[in-house]
């Protein structure tokens, strides 16, 4: 493993006490449990996004698992995800009334759309 590798991924742990503590009252129950791509014009892969309570969480994907730290006010939804070594920020946002994740892609220009897993909406979505 290379050096630089390494430093990234030590100070994407050193900074997980920082995201989890950064305010031992904020909430994050609207949050946590398992969100799943639902709409996708991209034509991504299917994937989940778990939100843990302590502000960690994993991208489940076929290809292999990301981890990554997140947090949240109002509706901006922040992750640090560890893709290879690397901290990767990702920006979402939530629907007002908290049942949808949008993220919006600066490349293409497109906004896919994570919906909970238990949801209603999780049964007809395009994404499969």
């Amino acid at each position: 493993m290379s050096r630089s590798i390494i430093l990234s991924f030590l100070l994407l742990l050193a900074s997980l006490p920082a995201v989890a503590s950064d305010s031992p009252s904020q909430k994050h129950d609207w949050l946590t449990g398992t969100w799943v791509l639902c709409e996708d014009p991209d034509g991504s892969p299917k994937d989940s996004l778990q939100f843990n309570p302590d502000g960690t969480g994993t991208v489940i994907r076929a290809k292999g698992n990301i981890e990554f730290l997140h947090k949240h006010s109002g509706l901006a939804v922040s992750l640090l995800a560890n893709a290879n070594g690397n901290a990767i920020p990702i920006e979402l946002t939530a629907s007002p009334s908290h049942d949808k994740l949008q993220l919006h892609s600066d490349q293409t220009g497109n906004t896919s759309i994570y919906v909970r897993s238990e949801s209603q909406e999780a049964a007809t979505c395009s994404v499969k």
